[in-house]
């Protein structure tokens, strides 16, 4: 009796010893989610909170009083670039070497801008030299060479067209790799039958995201091709770095895509401030991730005549060929790796080698 007592207070007693073994899993699990959650907001804060300039190159024709007054005052925000005529000012700005000018004449000075190519850039410029003008009593003319229409007043529609395109690549990979049976492919057939569906359902989503920007919500007029062909590639580039990252990590790489196409690429894509712009090391990081390279590319096929693609789309092609790349190599090691070592097959022993022969 006393031994079957004490056999059942062992019983009763090993679920809970059980569930105080999981305790510090679970507690660890939590710790990591609370840092995630702190990792999440001081990028966003570290970037947005306080939005400023960084040496934002601004063309000068003519001798301005208003610019050398902002130019003392902006502490390295502004730097000043002279061009020789109002015309090369422009081509400077639709360039990208410029991101606003101030042409100086007899009756007052102008102020060119492209709100376009970056609503938040253009904001600050246009208050501060505002500021400098009133301060001057110096007319100011503001001239927007690249305007947002009216169906996109605040210039965030790029932007999180972007994000959601950004988002169905890195889920896309995710759920794919699930209903697949598991995030390695452990064939090169079997990774390139991956890649084949992640381009698909990359065409799929690059129309579907123009579709829905233009016919469907009118943010622009009509339907854009090349705005459809970059939602392509950046589906793709998105779903095939976290592809890569699942495939050297397994399920923890969906994690690592996040981390840095959210917490570090959305905060830094530019939509507050151009991406070039932005404080040191956020600058560099913003231009090499994703949601950066997308944006800029969007932003140039929709408002600004497809000028300074080269740049972001190579960033986008780099990610869907890198990661397409280590996704087959990956598949070809392991299936290597498989064949090692599989066992030999025995070898047929003589006698029934000569037995058959004989029949």
């Amino acid at each position: 009796m006393v031994s079957s007592s004490a056999g059942k207070t062992q019983i009763l007693d090993a679920p809970q010893s059980q569930g105080r073994r999981k305790l510090p899993r679970a507690a660890v699990a939590l710790i990591c989610v609370v840092l995630f959650q702190l990792l999440f907001a001081s990028v966003f804060l570290a970037v947005l909170h306080r939005p400023a300039l960084h040496h934002a190159p601004v063309a000068v024709v003519g001798t301005s009083p208003v610019a050398n007054a902002v130019g003392r005052a902006g502490d390295g925000a502004i730097r000043l670039v002279p061009e020789p005529t109002a015309q090369a000012a422009r081509a400077a700005i639709r360039d990208g070497q410029a991101y606003a000018a101030i042409v100086a004449g007899p009756r007052g000075e102008s102020l060119l801008i492209q709100t376009a190519a970056s609503p938040g850039t253009a904001s600050l410029l246009t208050k501060a030299f505002a500021a400098a003008a009133a301060a001057a009593a110096v007319p100011l003319a503001v001239r927007d060479l690249a305007p947002l229409p009216a169906s996109d007043p605040a210039g965030s529609s790029a932007y999180f067209l972007i994000a959601g395109w950004v988002l169905g690549g890195y889920v896309g990979a995710t759920v794919l790799g699930l209903a697949s049976g598991g995030m390695r492919s452990a064939s090169l057939r079997q990774a390139a039958g991956r890649l084949g569906w992640l381009a698909g359902y990359a065409a799929a989503s690059g129309f579907a995201g123009a579709l829905l920007f233009g016919p469907a919500l009118g943010v622009m007029s009509g339907f854009s091709a090349a705005l459809a062909g970059v939602g392509i590639l950046v589906v793709f580039a998105a779903a095939a770095a976290t592809a890569a990252l699942q495939g050297a990590l397994g399920l923890p790489g969906t994690l690592i895509a996040i981390i840095g196409m959210v917490v570090f690429g959305n905060p830094t894509a530019g939509q507050s401030i151009a991406t070039p712009l932005l404080a040191s090391p956020w600058n560099v990081i913003g231009t090499l991730l994703p949601p950066g390279a997308g944006l800029s590319s969007a932003r140039s096929v929709i408002y600004l005549g497809g000028v300074n693609l080269a740049g972001p789309l190579s960033v986008l092609l780099g990610y869907a060929a890198g990661g397409a790349l280590l996704v087959l190599a990956g598949a070809a090691w392991r299936e290597r790796r498989q064949a090692a070592s599989a066992p030999a097959p025995a070898p047929v022993p003589a006698s029934a080698s000569g037995g058959s022969q004989a029949a």
